[in-house]
């Protein structure tokens, strides 16, 4: 393991007073990070990480964080959420094509799930998995429809038939 070494972007009382006047939990664990390697250095980040209760790739993660962007690093740090990198639409304009597709259902033009993946494929011009379409119904509070309650071939004169007809005890031959 590596020697952890902080950049002297931050003496350690500025550390200590960032550490205080923290009210984001998540962003306080960064800053006792910094505080327990400013306050004993070199050494490792597993006895770091013992001492907090870590993981040691969060240590690693929170001197290197800043070591490169400074005091500042923690307006980098993002929580869960939809990223604008991997989102193939905005929320707005998958509100749009919701609606879109919301009327063309009602109007019985949309049966199936893949008919709304066909549509969401055709506006972006490029292939979209089958969970991006069941998050995108999730997103925007659809339902998933229940099964249908009989064949649309059916034949109820005949099922009928075959409950009066059928033999009440039934003897091997």
């Amino acid at each position: 393991m590596r020697i952890l070494q902080l950049h002297p972007h931050l003496s350690t009382e500025e550390i200590s007073k960032k550490l205080n006047s923290c009210s984001n939990i998540h962003h306080r664990s960064y800053w006792q990070i910094l505080l327990s390697v400013s306050n004993n250095p070199n050494q490792k980040a597993e006895d770091y990480s013992k001492f907090l209760g870590v993981s040691i790739s969060k240590v690693y993660r929170t001197v290197e964080l800043f070591n490169k962007n400074g005091a500042e690093f923690t307006n980098l740090l993002k929580w869960g959420g939809r990223r604008n990198e991997t989102s193939h639409l905005t929320l707005e304009q998958e509100s749009e094509m919701m609606k879109g597709i919301q009327e063309k259902a009602i109007n019985g033009e949309i049966l199936t799930f893949k008919d709304v993946q066909c549509l969401i494929e055709e506006k972006l011009s490029k292939k979209v998995s089958d969970d991006y379409v069941w998050d995108l119904f999730k997103r925007h509070n659809w339902k998933k429809k229940t099964p249908r309650p009989q064949h649309p071939k059916h034949n109820q004169e005949a099922q009928d038939e075959f409950k009066k007809n059928f033999p009440k005890f039934w003897s091997p031959t």
